[in-house]
């Protein structure tokens, strides 16, 4: 349940993007997507972007109470061909602070609150409350008691990711096998795992990421500006145990036209950004994770 929990922040509900599995405390992710035009704007870019997560070990309050600490930084690059008005950012940091409480109630029960607090910004402006954006998502759990390996849930999620002040539903599955895993947090990823053997598993797995940054401002009347990103991918995945913990997490498939739109004050698209996208094209991903053994299911 540890990683189930740290793809439940890194979403923020429409996010994440990097579940490797569901037990993965401390992982390095490198997203690659290959040039791709823009669709309202007369741009090409490169997009890439490192990705490192951690969550420590569990602080306990009583004994049906437990508090993670995660911590999350994510560096992007867009290297345009142009890019001639110099808009468009270049360089986005995230970088995230969050807590996962998790209660059990009962054997078949457990409910998880995850608040967060991103700080999202090209960082070209002095650091202030606009490089800021909270969230907070919570969870009711059961574990079927018919089946200890299936556990199902629902939840609701307020967050500032591509659009401000987000309220959704969540909807959680997770079922586990010595041969299959299936794991979703709707609306954010799917992962359909085959593990044939305890060194490897391969599938296919469906991420949402999504994010508001705060931008240097460009305006004519001098107001703040930020931008909002989103991309969708599909794509085959592999792991591999290399090493006693250490786990090599490569996918490769199909990233869906993504949302890259300039914003102003009041975080509506400027004129002519309305619905401007990235094209679909090729996404890769590689990267290195500890998986721990214990489940805290």
């Amino acid at each position: 349940m540890l990683k189930s929990i740290c793809s439940l922040i890194l979403i923020g509900i429409l996010l994440p993007i990097n579940a490797q599995t569901d037990n993965d405390p401390v992982y390095i992710n490198y997203n690659f997507f290959p040039k791709r035009d823009m669709t309202k704007q007369d741009e090409t870019a490169v997009y890439s972007q490192l990705e490192a997560n951690l969550i420590l070990p569990g602080l306990n309050l009583g004994e049906k109470t437990k508090v993670y600490t995660n911590l999350n930084y994510k560096i992007s690059q867009y290297d345009f061909d142009q890019n001639t008005e110099g808009v468009f950012p270049e360089k986005l940091n995230d970088i995230r602070l969050g807590f996962i409480v998790m209660h059990k109630f009962s054997d078949q029960w457990q409910a998880i609150l995850a608040p967060r607090i991103n700080a999202r910004s090209d960082f070209k402006e002095k650091f202030g409350k606009r490089d800021l954006f909270p969230s907070v998502h919570l969870l009711g759990i059961r574990t079927s008691p018919a089946n200890e390996n299936f556990s199902y849930g629902l939840g609701v999620s307020y967050n500032n990711e591509g659009i401000k002040n987000l309220v959704i539903p969540l909807a959680i599955l997770q079922y586990k096998t010595e041969d299959i895993r299936v794991y979703t947090i709707i609306p954010s990823f799917v992962y359909a795992m085959m593990t044939p053997s305890e060194k490897l598993e391969y599938g296919l797995s469906i991420n949402l990421e999504s994010g508001l940054y705060h931008i240097n401002r460009f305006s004519m009347d001098d107001s703040p500006n930020y931008l909002s990103t989103q991309n969708i991918t599909i794509a085959p995945t592999l792991g591999y145990q290399f090493a006693k913990d250490l786990w090599f997490n490569f996918k490769a498939g199909y990233v869906l036209p993504g949302k890259y739109r300039l914003l102003d004050a009041d975080f509506d698209s400027l004129p002519g950004m309305e619905k401007n996208q990235f094209k679909g094209g090729f996404s890769i991903m590689g990267g290195v994770s500890l998986r721990v053994k214990d489940n805290l299911n």
